[in-house]
């Protein structure tokens, strides 16, 4: 007898993979079934729940706690996983620094999606944003990913001041000379928000 009431997760192990990836993509899949797809070997399924916005803290949960690093990207680019700052910086340590392979990964976790994508859910706190900086960007600048940095909500004062006054090479300007222009204005922007922003809160 199935541990489950709902039909969807009783007969998860029944399904073809196709019908599995769609109700882990489904916003409105049953909590039962979301944890029978967490538990299940299709790891195709288990990436799509772990992208699903209405994933449930449960099968969330499951997920996380499943071997690699790939579910658990997910969850926080999601924001569906909520971490100490100690935590996020022990997860980035362990598994991404000095890593170049796991970059992408990285990116989506710590940085949270481009912005034409909808809100950034990221939480990674600003000390660990400028320690990413520093490991990932500072001697190797691409444009698109120095300026998700910029537009983290969590930028930090320093970290813009970084990013208005860096060197970018000669590669980098022949294709977008402009476009890394407008960047460093977009971060000199940001330096003058957060000072804003400090200045009112310390009065």
């Amino acid at each position: 007898m199935s541990e489950y009431k709902s039909p969807y997760a009783a007969n998860i192990r029944n399904m073809h993979n196709s019908e599995v990836v769609a109700l882990a993509k489904n916003r409105f899949t049953d909590e039962e079934t979301q944890i029978a797809i967490a538990k299940h070997h299709y790891a195709l399924g288990r990436q799509y729940l772990a992208e699903n916005p209405e994933v449930l803290p449960e099968a969330a949960d499951i997920l996380w706690n499943r071997k690699g690093y790939v579910l658990k990207c997910a969850l926080l680019l999601n924001g569906k996983k909520e971490l100490s700052n100690e935590e996020m910086t022990q997860f980035y340590r362990t598994t991404f620094k000095n890593r170049k392979s796991r970059k992408w990964r990285m990116h989506q976790a710590f940085l949270g999606g481009y912005s034409w994508r909808g809100n950034n859910k990221s939480k990674t706190p600003g000390v660990l944003l400028e320690e990413i900086y520093a490991d990932t960007v500072k001697s190797d600048p691409q444009y698109y990913f120095v300026r998700r940095f910029v537009e983290h909500p969590n930028c930090t004062l320093n970290l813009a001041l970084r990013i208005s006054t860096m060197k970018v090479s000669e590669n980098e300007l022949r294709w977008g000379s402009h476009r890394w222009q407008e960047l460093k204005n977009q971060a000199l922007l940001k330096v003058a928000e957060i000072t804003k922003r400090e200045g009112a809160v310390s009065r």
